[in-house]
């Protein structure tokens, strides 16, 4: 059978198998995405290993089906930034930083510290810690979609602490390569040729390569989010008021998934930072768009109908427990310290910016669940040799768990009212109460100027036969 057949034959398959088993869960309130991620676990190689028949054996369909899964990943931070509250989003930006800032330094210490209790060496443990420090923002956005949380204060702190937290983990990612000398990150981007090219044209930059290291990240992360939102926040309406005016069928949705692709590539290649994230600042320009509507109607369609389920399909495929055998004792406590890094750093940094214990536990809820760089370090630390098949093993399952945990906590915490959930609804109530009192006042002020039955009060209208109603010049007036 053909590579394209192969992929057909997939699609019919997982996708079809997703949206039953998301269907599912959603009837008994459980989160429809956890059924995609369910659909990937059982059909992995942990247990029908459907990858692997005979079918598919080439590999060509897997690697084709795993890179629409990406896409989907792209398209789902578009989307997730397309219903951000910007409003909202900017009067959290404080807590954002907050949050992520204590959701980078309380995972990093702990794993550092468990890991080496339980016998790593220091630099496999701060390997291990590092890992840990990723939060995979789509999850979490997925989960507020499905749950009509998009526009909550929770979201923004959430979805802006997610994309502070990509960036900071360029730093522990930095810092782990330079402290080691077998453990090197592949080199894409400007930062990586930069960076080399300063050590070896000036003396003092070769002698403090971290240092450098860091300086030039932040310059090329400063200068994307420069570059990229200024560029977007003027020139997107007018692209899509010449795009509108193509002849092709669906021509605005076709360029803007273009757009959407190279923001991914610049994130990536300039500032230094996940795809994602480019999507992500894409979409969140286009929440303040005047054509935000057809935009988000079109990518629903593609995004929810195709790309988006292969996406947290392939997050369960790419699963194996049978590597853990043996190590079930480590993977309980990384998992643990896991949870609790998240959501005791990030729930606590939440309530020392203002917010009750409610909203700060959905917020550390929200960033439980790990994504590509805790894949990233554990990769690097597999290929230098600091990782064994084990600590691969682990970490692996510990992204795929925490993954499975997130959607389930945050709708939990999203069950339980809290103080402030209480006056907002008490001051929509007001608001709403206010606007039926003012209306009902110019309804009565209304039927007091062209009466009622009840008042008595009448008018008469009529027109005056002999009054002229309309003349031109130099022309006769018309009369009735």
């Amino acid at each position: 059978m053909s590579p394209g057949l192969q992929l057909a034959l997939l699609v019919a398959i997982l996708l079809p198998a997703g949206k039953l088993c998301a269907s599912l869960f959603s009837r008994v309130n459980i989160p429809p995405i956890l059924g995609e991620l369910v659909v990937g676990v059982l059909l992995g190689p942990g247990a029908f290993n459907l990858l692997r028949m005979h079918v598919f054996a080439d590999g060509a369909a897997s690697s084709a089906l795993m890179l629409m899964a990406q896409v989907g990943g792209l398209v789902l931070m578009f989307i997730a930034g397309l219903e951000t509250d910007i409003d909202r989003m900017k009067e959290a930006s404080l807590p954002a930083f907050l949050v992520a800032l204590s959701g980078v330094i309380w995972p990093f210490f702990l794993g550092a510290g468990v890991g080496h209790v339980m016998g790593l060496s220091w630099q496999t443990a701060c390997f291990l810690g590092g890992a840990l420090t990723a939060t995979s923002v789509s999850i979490s956005a997925r989960t507020l979609m499905d749950a009509g949380k998009m526009s909550s204060p929770e979201a923004s702190v959430i979805l802006g602490a997610a994309v502070i937290d990509d960036v900071m983990g360029l730093f522990v990612l930095a810092f782990l390569a330079a402290s080691s000398t077998s453990a090197k990150v592949d080199a894409f981007g400007f930062a990586p040729m930069a960076s080399n090219w300063l050590q070896q044209k000036i003396g003092p930059a070769a002698h403090h390569p971290l240092l450098i290291q860091m300086l030039v990240i932040t310059v090329c992360v400063m200068v994307f989010f420069w570059i990229g939102y200024g560029a977007a926040n003027k020139f997107l309406d007018p692209l899509i008021l010449q795009l509108r005016k193509l002849s092709a069928n669906e021509a605005v949705p076709s360029c803007i998934f273009a757009l959407i692709m190279m923001y991914a590539i610049s994130a990536e290649w300039l500032g230094s930072v996940a795809g994602i994230t480019g999507a992500y600042l894409l979409g969140y320009v286009f929440a303040g768009s005047e054509y935000k509507a057809d935009v988000e109607r079109s990518f629903h369609a593609i995004g929810h109908g195709l790309l988006i389920p292969l996406f947290f399909i392939a997050i369960g495929l790419s699963s194996d427990y049978r590597a853990l055998s043996g190590h079930w004792m480590m993977l309980a406590v990384i998992f643990v310290v896991a949870v609790i890094g998240k959501l005791v750093g990030c729930g606590m940094a939440a309530m020392a910016s203002g917010m009750d214990w409610v909203r700060s536990m959905r917020i550390g809820c929200g960033m439980i669940s790990r994504g590509e760089v805790g894949l990233i370090v554990t990769a690097m630390g597999a290929s230098s040799g600091i990782f064994g098949r084990s600590e691969v093993a682990v970490m692996v399952a510990v992204v795929l768990l925490t993954t499975l945990i997130t959607p389930l906590a945050l709708r939990a915490t999203f069950n339980v009212k809290s103080k402030d959930d209480e006056d907002e609804e008490l001051a929509v109530a007001a608001a709403v109460g206010s606007i039926a009192t003012l209306t009902s006042e110019l309804d009565r002020k209304a039927q007091a100027v062209t009466g009622d039955s009840q008042s008595g009060i009448s008018f008469r209208t009529g027109i005056d036969d002999s009054a002229t109603l309309l003349a031109f010049p130099k022309s006769e007036p018309l009369v009735d």
